[in-house]
């Protein structure tokens, strides 16, 4: 019997944390874009789809000709660059840069420094995935 009392404790201590965690940002298509400042970065802006300690996704419009300066994210695992209305230029760590075509995720270590340019006439939307 209290080996019975003790596990229904333990379940009820585990449920009560589950659901005191902070739930995570969301959101979608819809969201609103901002510009990314920031000196080299040219006509980029993104939006937080999700953000919670585990995960962070971002949505990024690429502008015609729009230029993300070469940055690294050192707070991740891992990185996946996936272009999904283009073909985006992808530069890494000073390599000539390569073509990353629509719905073709690039996987980045985190702390890979890389950059990426929008080479065509028409905005470029991108995910980006971080794993934390």
């Amino acid at each position: 019997m209290i080996r019975y009392l003790v596990s229904v404790l333990g379940l009820a201590a585990l449920t009560a944390a589950i659901m005191a965690q902070t739930p995570p940002v969301t959101g979608d298509r819809t969201s609103p874009l901002r510009e990314l400042g920031g000196e080299d970065n040219i006509g980029i802006s993104n939006a937080v789809l999700r953000n919670q300690p585990e995960v962070r996704v971002l949505r990024v419009v690429v502008e015609p000709g729009g230029v993300r300066a070469m940055h690294s994210h050192d707070d991740v695992d891992f990185h996946l660059f996936a272009p999904i209305s283009g073909t985006m230029e992808l530069t890494i760590e000073g390599d000539d840069p390569i073509e990353v075509t629509p719905w073709h995720p690039y996987y980045l270590d985190g702390g890979t420094q890389h950059g990426f340019h929008n080479p065509t006439d028409v905005a470029i939307e991108i995910m980006e995935i971080f794993v934390q």
